[in-house]
């Protein structure tokens, strides 16, 4: 047995100096974004009569569906309930990515084999790699407990709270190791990684805005933090949740690997023709071949996702409608049952922005791969990025037109509102140039910074929900929270400008065209 694991502690050495500004970013984000928050509650919040007053308005629909009831109203209380959730995502997603990065997609770019000719271990890679995550993440929580507690919040309530996001991005991290074990390609792996926290924030969603709880929701890692009850009477026997959980789906991994080869994945892939049909003699054909998987795992997981929660939005309505907070919100929306919906296709929308940055970074690894032997042939740059628009807008627009008709298809089903398809479909039908200007920053970096492209794409998308968590708490004003794309497309404002899609449908056709005329200069497969 002790042969398998031969070499593990040399490996996490290497994988420990490599990425160093990835895991940097890694360790301090949590603690900085507790100690964000807790500084703007202190200024917020200065007595306890502040908060009872005032934390209340700050409890819109969206924040309540995001992160569920509050347990102590209490600075250290709203603290752990306004960051939690985004801890676990946080750690959830740097997690996925590092322990994808360090299995399949070393198989795909054969480090793997370079490994494998030295001493070491069929099972070593994958368990340095989740030793190390584990490390890593148990740092950013020791990281976060020390800021908490120096900023005057309680250890045994800090402690449970980082405990809590702790276990949860650990096991969000070893359940991409299972899905590495499946796939030959690591955007798949990737993508069933990325598809099943989205289905399990779904879950917490629906659970949080239904007001009830069930047994499932202690195998959901969004629900650990909650469920703990940190600085509310800490539950720590929680966490033999996540430590069991983990545990199995380590081993579950383990199991799997010793029963593939390298470079392989039990789902078996799919053989080629031997020769090509006749449709794949062109950059369309070869743009569809690339980004089909991608597209169609999105397109069909939001439009069961969508119909379902159209079909179940009647479940909702008595859970909200008695929240004097939300009167305001509930009246201009059109009732309680608008409301919801309209909230909810607003969170669609930010998480289907996702996926064109995803769908941006196929051309970007197509050009790495490909770039030089597509480019030597009679084909000009612009046709190659024209190629992948189609998916990185028009695929983008075709699944928020789904999820705005299957949603309003449920909801139809559901509470039999005749008008609710048409007007969600046209709600939804809204926010797409939001998400073009997504796409146009994502190809502006691809021509101007393309080995930077996909970090700074992700950080100004996580600076964008940023804003709109800071602007929900009044910490930014209108002038700066207007930078973001989102700020133009969202339910919580009572009057939106009548021009904003036009706005933003150019700010998408300038950013893409300097795009473009960038890629023209540069060197290509840089």
């Amino acid at each position: 047995m002790k042969r398998y694991f031969h070499g593990t502690l040399s490996l996490m050495g290497l994988y420990l100096r490599q990425n160093r500004i990835f895991t940097l970013v890694w360790l301090l984000l949590p603690g900085l974004w507790v100690a964000i928050n807790t500084v703007s509650s202190l200024v917020l919040f200065p007595t306890q009569e502040a908060l009872i007053e005032m934390g209340v308005s700050l409890i819109d629909p969206l924040t309540e569906a995001m992160h569920g009831p509050l347990l102590d109203i209490s600075v250290a209380g709203f603290v752990t309930w306004r960051t939690k959730v985004f801890l676990v995502l946080l750690g959830g997603i740097f997690s996925m990515i590092y322990m994808i990065r360090h299995t399949r997609l070393a198989e795909e770019q054969g480090k793997r084999e370079l490994l494998g000719a030295n001493v070491t271990g069929s099972l070593a890679p994958l368990t340095a790699a989740f030793v190390n995550m584990s490390f890593i993440n148990a740092i950013a929580a020791v990281l976060t407990i020390f800021a908490m507690v120096a900023l005057g919040l309680g250890f045994m309530g800090s402690l449970a709270h980082c405990l809590g996001f702790f276990g949860a991005a650990c096991s969000l991290g070893i359940l991409a190791g299972v899905a590495a074990q499946l796939f030959v390609s690591a955007t798949a792996a990737r993508g069933m990684s990325f598809g099943l926290l989205g289905a399990l924030f779904g879950l917490h969603i629906l659970w949080n805005v239904s007001g009830g709880q069930s047994l499932l929701a202690y195998i959901n890692p969004l629900e650990w933090p909650l469920l703990i009850r940190p600085f509310a009477g800490e539950w720590f026997s929680v966490l033999l949740v996540p430590l069991v959980l983990g545990a199995a789906l380590f081993v579950l991994s383990l199991w799997l690997m010793v029963r593939r080869d390298v470079g392989a994945g039990l789902v078996p892939q799919r053989t080629g023709r031997a020769f090509a049909k006749p449709g794949l003699r062109n950059l369309s054909s070869l743009a569809w071949r690339t980004q089909k998987g991608l597209f169609l795992a999105w397109f069909c997981f939001y439009a069961i996702f969508s119909f379902s929660l159209g079909c179940a939005s009647y479940l909702m309505v008595s859970a909200v409608s008695s929240a004097e907070a939300l009167a305001e919100l509930i009246e201009r929306l059109g009732g309680i049952d608008r409301a919801f919906l309209s909230l909810m296709l607003y969170i669609f929308g930010m998480l289907i922005s996702v996926y064109v940055m995803m769908s941006a970074g196929i051309l970007r690894r197509e050009e790495s791969a490909k770039g030089e032997i597509v480019l030597s042939m009679p084909v000009r740059r612009e046709r190659l990025v024209l190629s992948h628009m189609v998916y990185i807008f028009g695929g983008s627009a075709a699944i928020m037109l789904m999820s705005g008709f299957c949603v309003g298809l449920g909801a139809v089903i559901g509470t039999g509102d005749s008008g609710a398809l048409t007007r969600l479909f046209f709600e939804m039908a809204g926010m797409i140039p939001a998400l073009w200007v997504i796409g146009g920053i994502a190809l502006l970096l691809f021509g101007a910074l393309p080995r930077w492209m996909t970090g700074i794409s992700y950080g100004l998308l996580t600076l964008f929900v940023l804003m709109e968590i800071f602007w929900e708490q009044q910490q930014i004003p209108e002038a700066l929270y207007v930078l973001s794309p989102f700020s133009w497309i969202t339910p919580l404002k009572a009057v939106q400008p009548t021009a904003a899609p036009v706005v933003l449908c150019v700010a998408a056709v300038l950013l893409s065209g300097a795009g473009i005329a960038l890629f023209r200069r540069r060197d290509a497969a840089v």
